[in-house]
């Protein structure tokens, strides 16, 4: 059984909580999936054991605060504590995976955009010209940007956690808009104020919807791998 499949029987099991039972123990769940730095399939494994746990004790008439206590944040800082840290192969094997995911989505978009602009509209000469170097800095920073991204929401899911009282929905969409929109924002602004520096490329759209089209390819068989091993 793979972690997919692991996930997948939790959310099964997960449908016969009750209650406040099933929102504590959503909560534990959150609170211990958002630590990205530990091993996934060791994550599920033991969010599951904890589960069967929880509703062995629901059927003999317990809850969930009578089984983890009515701390559960300590008590998740504990089962955290104890899940080993991802190899070090698997979060290369990743981050890799993320790099070509965002390089094909990119030169697809790009590429398709501009061919059409080309042939429809008569916009363009049919190829993209750029410095290598700038490129490769504006990569590096758009990379940058997002795993700063990522990292700001899953802590903010992560403290949206075992709360009494939810902020309102308006003001979450609110604050999830304005990160958004400053994410969004500062990836259209690095092209915009980055010097050109190194040889200038000059590369024909059908090429880099091509060059996306492999990107994305490798991408996809990366993780379909990586599910497969873990």
């Amino acid at each position: 059984m793979n972690t997919k499949d692991l996930i997948q029987l939790n959310n099964e099991k997960r449908e016969q909580l009750t209650g406040t039972n099933k929102e504590y123990y959503g909560d534990m769940l959150v609170y211990i999936r958002t630590n990205f730095n530990k091993s996934e399939r060791y994550t599920e494994e033991v969010l599951l054991e904890l589960l069967e746990h929880l509703l062995q004790a629901q059927a003999e008439g317990r809850t969930a605060r009578d089984v983890f206590g009515d701390d559960p944040k300590a008590y998740c800082q504990e089962v955290i504590g104890e899940i080993p840290s991802e190899k070090k192969t698997n979060r290369l094997s990743f981050i890799l995976y993320i790099v070509m995911n965002l390089i094909g989505h990119v030169s697809l978009t790009v590429g398709i955009v501009g061919l059409a602009l080309y042939y429809f509209f008569n916009l363009g000469n049919g190829n993209i010209s750029f410095p290598l170097g700038s490129g490769i800095v504006i990569i590096l920073i758009d990379l940058f940007l997002l795993a700063l991204f990522v990292l700001i929401i899953f802590k903010r899911i992560k403290s949206s956690t075992f709360k009494n009282k939810q902020p309102k929905k308006w003001i979450e969409f609110l604050q999830l808009w304005v990160l958004c929109t400053l994410f969004i924002g500062l990836t259209l602004l690095a092209p915009w104020f980055m010097p050109d520096f190194g040889a200038n490329m000059h590369i024909s759209f059908p090429v880099f919807i091509l060059a996306g089209a492999v990107f994305y390819i490798v991408s996809f068989v990366m993780n379909k791998k990586m599910r497969l091993i873990n």
